[in-house]
């Protein structure tokens, strides 16, 4: 037989089990292989041994209690389903079951339940943007108070501005420049430190059959123009506050 890393580990602890015997319900097995699975610790505890063996050992016939098998991964989920439906309907056919009859013939499809988990994944994905959406318009409301006050206190600057000649239409511009590199600045900050938190967890999700996370440079493109838009909302009020303010105004401003 052939055993899960698991399995070696409990049974044979430090050393290795290859080529020793296991005795399952008195009969003594040898151990021919021992293998990994990527798919995580619960597939390292089974045991194989080949059909041919276990024929010899119990009764020398065809008989079969469970078949493994895929369908097309270019299936989508109701396809995968009906193809599971239409299998059982015809096994029961094949072996006159009656088709009211569930523990006869008993058929599991995974796509029912990775349908449930793409649902799931779905409504996550929606609840994430709205939280993500509302936590930007807070921090455009952020930023926009920020240069507000920025404003104010630059009031006599751009008064002088203006006063040699600074077009308004330069002001909108100089906040706004602002307003983004602020935006832009405080955005990278949190993405780089959601980065290092992923590449510091990363290794600990596997268990979870979460492997390689990592974020994608759509994603690093996507929240770029984000936040230049971001933060030209968020200027946008202050800046035209700020080409309105006449010079005498400003010079005078203390």
């Amino acid at each position: 037989m052939v055993i899960g890393r698991l399995v070696e580990n409990d049974l044979f602890l430090k050393t290795t089990a290859i080529g020793k015997y296991i005795n399952l319900n008195g009969i003594q097995y040898k151990v021919v292989g021992v293998f990994s699975d990527d798919g995580g610790d619960n597939e390292e505890r089974f045991i194989y041994m080949p059909v041919s063996t276990a024929q010899q050992l119990y009764g020398n016939n065809e008989h079969i209690d469970q078949i493994n098998l895929t369908y097309n991964p270019d299936m989508n989920f109701d396809a995968a389903i009906g193809f599971s439906n239409a299998l059982t309907k015809k096994l029961k056919d094949r072996f006159q079951v009656s088709q009211n009859d569930q523990r006869a013939i008993r058929v599991r499809n995974l796509a029912n339940e990775s349908k449930a988990v793409d649902q799931m994944t779905f409504i996550l994905g929606i609840l994430v943007l709205v939280i993500g959406f509302g936590t930007l318009i807070a921090g455009i409301v952020g930023i926009s108070n920020i240069m507000i006050f920025i404003v104010k206190e630059r009031t006599k600057e751009i008064g002088i501005r203006k006063a040699l000649g600074a077009e308004p239409k330069a002001i909108v511009l100089l906040i706004l420049l602002e307003s983004i590199l602020i935006t832009i600045i405080a955005g990278f900050v949190g993405l780089f430190l959601g980065m290092g938190i992923l590449e510091l967890v990363g290794p600990s999700l596997e268990k979870y059959f979460i492997k390689d996370p990592y974020v994608s440079l759509n994603l690093v493109i996507g929240a770029t123009i984000t936040l230049i838009i971001a933060g030209g909302l968020a200027g946008y009020l202050p800046a035209k506050k700020a080409s309105r303010i006449k010079p005498i105004v400003a010079l005078r401003d203390d």
